[in-house]
């Protein structure tokens, strides 16, 4: 397998990847809460701690995303399983983080 095939196969899993890095990290290294919540960002308790988890868990989807598309090449049924529990994980990840810090 080259790597034409691999890009092929894996295309959307990678944009997906590369969109949640640049997203994940710019989030963790500017802590910019206007990022995610666009209207009235001043009302979130604690921005700083806000902005370094919700960049982590799209880091975390990110990854599951990768992880999907590796997957697949054995077992599409089973990238499939991952990339849903991926999204369910990151759902109550972020409503706990949500909770917590906004």
């Amino acid at each position: 397998m080259n790597i034409q095939e691999i890009i092929n196969h894996m295309g959307i899993e990678l944009l997906v990847f590369a969109v949640c890095m640049f997203f994940g990290i710019r989030l963790i290294i500017t802590r910019d809460p206007k990022i995610l919540k666009k209207e009235n960002p001043e009302s979130i308790k604690h921005p700083k701690e806000y902005t370094l988890y919700g960049g982590l868990i799209i880091l975390f989807l990110g990854l599951s995303a990768i992880a999907m598309g590796i997957v697949s090449f054995f077992n599409p049924t089973a990238g499939m399983v991952i990339i849903v529990v991926a999204v369910i994980i990151m759902s109550i990840m972020w409503k706990v983080i949500y909770d917590k810090f906004a």
